[in-house]
């Protein structure tokens, strides 16, 4: 065989090749717990972000995409801007982890009340608890508490396989195996959603996803988050989570599953308030 024909043997041969799994510094990891440990502490790392996205919903409810300004930090702060196609300034939610505020500026009104999951994901098609929004925003998965984890690699998808196992519950973690960053989460024997994370870089120490989907099959609703510009891990402005209603908006108390409050009436001179 000349070295021409040699060449091109050796190039059919290679494309039915499977790619090799580059893993990180550790090498392979074969024990289930000490792989979720350190995804655990490698996704922990995360913990502000600032900057701009676009949000694109599908939801029974209707489709949509938006632009959006996010500022978030852990455990539970919150400040969403969402403006239109020609940048106008649609709504913004902020939440201290205790309280929130939306301001509609259709309406120009202020509503307000306890940071219950209700309230916080009134911009949202699903409702998701501060924390978790906040983790998923970051890139994160929270876990289901495991009574057991089982552990396998898929050499197609070139990802570890990790499962978690609690009863008749099951969350199935597809983790990247150089950067031990989860790119998807199942989860199956309860109500819960699906979430995958795609287009890893590299910040410095960091390592985090530019896209977020989440996927709720029960509520037919999917959330796509493009982040474009961010920076991660700077001090949080807090001024950004202050919850002060623009002057001239009409301000309105919820409660915690965002019913509206009737005002108390002002109480008689010297009586309790409402006698």
């Amino acid at each position: 065989m000349n070295r021409a024909a040699a060449a091109i043997f050796l190039v059919v041969v290679c494309s039915g090749c499977p790619k090799r799994i580059e893993f990180g510094p550790e090498g392979p990891i074969e024990d289930p717990e000490i792989l979720f440990q350190r995804t655990s502490r490698a996704q922990a790392n995360v913990l502000t972000l600032q900057g701009d996205a676009k949000i694109r919903v599908a939801s029974p409810q209707g489709n949509g995409t938006l632009s959006m300004f996010v500022a978030i930090s852990r455990p539970a702060l919150v400040h969403l801007e969402t403006s239109d196609f020609f940048n106008r300034p649609v709504a913004a939610l902020v939440s201290d982890g205790q309280r929130f505020g939306l301001y509609q500026t259709e309406g120009n009104v202020f509503y307000q009340g306890p940071a219950s999951a209700q309230n916080v994901s009134r911009f949202l098609p699903i409702v998701l608890p501060s924390e978790e929004l906040v983790a998923m925003m970051l890139g994160q998965v929270p876990f289901i508490p495991a009574e057991r984890k089982t552990l396998s690699l898929d050499t197609g998808k070139r990802v570890y396989v990790l499962t978690l196992h609690r009863g008749e519950v099951t969350q199935t973690l597809h983790i990247h195996p150089k950067y031990l960053r989860v790119v998807r989460s199942e989860v199956r024997g309860m109500p819960g959603y699906d979430l995958s994370f795609e287009d890893f870089k590299e910040r410095g120490n960091q390592v985090f996803p530019t896209q977020v989907e989440l996927v709720a099959e029960v509520a037919q609703t999917e959330l796509r988050l493009r982040y474009s510009d961010v920076t991660l891990n700077g001090p949080p402005d807090l001024t950004l989570f202050e919850l002060t209603p623009p002057e001239g908006a009409r301000v309105v108390e919820v409660d915690e599953r965002g019913r509206e409050v009737p005002p108390v009436p002002p109480s008689p001179e010297g009586g309790p308030p409402g006698a």
